[in-house]
């Protein structure tokens, strides 16, 4: 059987398309490696110098100064037991000022260690898993962490975007808090909590006393402070420091000597903006917050429910 011109002219032009959505393709997947920011050890080192400055006392320098030689100045941070934090000021109050004084009263208290367990890492982005000592000076034991940790850097090798989890925190919540029980001799796990609350809202009204005066002030009295986050405000659960607790307000304590006109509010009553429960699970875990897709490369943008635009 012979082709006729028109049944050649009909295939050549059927392969030409082909070849050339082939090499568009091609390109395309080309041009998106190209944009290859760092090598794998660049991102290793980059992931290092972060957890190098994370540790005590290493993060009081980084609560210092105008801008962050970790943080690009428009970072975005999520950490999923609190909630989001935008800039560089906030992130470098949150992320270090938080675990930045052995003498206060802590939660998990200073961060003196660390060991990457897992790590990988493509483009500009690096993940890894991080246990973390802590030397929980309050409650008088050492703890590991477990830190899950998606991290963005920026062409200047700068933090532009994380996303933080911390692994078993519920068990390490009841850990601390079976510790506390076992030091005051309760008989019921009400009295270690009762015990923690007591000793958390008193640090919290010590610091609205010295730091929230004037436009800044949030409680009328100690008293009332004292009566509000013991006998009003919940405790809180362990996925709950981003919301309407007590154990939100222990969070933000920390930050009130930065920028009290900031963060005074985040220990009142109205919980200003941050210990609030403004989201219900799912607009939690549908929350469209990050600029960047977290596949390398530029792939997922398309379906990425979790990028602002």
């Amino acid at each position: 059987m012979q082709f006729q011109f028109s049944q050649w002219k009909l295939l050549l032009a059927i392969i030409s398309t082909t070849l050339f959505a082939f090499a568009e393709s091609a390109k395309d997947s080309f041009d998106k490696h190209l944009t290859s920011t760092f090598t794998f050890d660049q991102l290793w080192k980059l992931e290092k110098n972060f957890w190098d400055s994370f540790l005590y006392p290493a993060n009081l320098e980084q609560t210092q100064g105008d801008a962050s030689t970790i943080f690009a100045s428009d970072v975005q941070g999520r950490v999923d037991i609190t909630r989001t934090f935008d800039g560089d000021e906030l992130n470098r109050e949150y992320i270090f000022g938080l675990f930045a004084d052995p003498e206060h009263v802590s939660l998990v208290g200073i961060p003196i260690a660390y060991n990457i367990t897992q790590f990988t890492a493509n483009d500009n982005i690096a993940s890894a898993t991080t246990i973390v000592t802590f030397n929980a000076t309050s409650f008088g034991v050492v703890i590991p962490v477990t830190i899950d940790t998606w991290i963005d850097f920026n062409a200047d090798g700068k933090i532009a975007q994380y996303d933080a989890t911390f692994r078993w925190f519920e068990y390490l919540l009841d850990f601390l808090l079976e510790g506390v029980a076992t030091k005051i001799n309760a008989t019921s796990a009400d009295q270690a909590v009762a015990y923690v609350s007591d000793l958390l809202a008193t640090t919290i009204c010590d610091t609205h006393e010295q730091y929230c005066t004037g436009s800044n002030q949030q409680y009328t009295d100690t008293a009332n402070c004292y009566d509000f986050l013991t006998k009003t405000v919940r405790f809180g659960k362990s996925y709950e420091l981003g919301r309407n607790t007590l154990l939100c307000r222990e969070v933000h304590e920390h930050m009130v000597q930065y920028r009290p006109d900031v963060h005074c509010s985040h220990i009142g009553p109205g919980g200003g903006g941050y210990c609030v429960d403004d989201m219900d699970y799912t607009q939690t875990v549908l929350q469209r917050y990050f600029k960047h897709s977290w596949i390398p490369y530029g792939y997922g943008t398309d379906q990425n429910i979790w990028l602002a635009t």
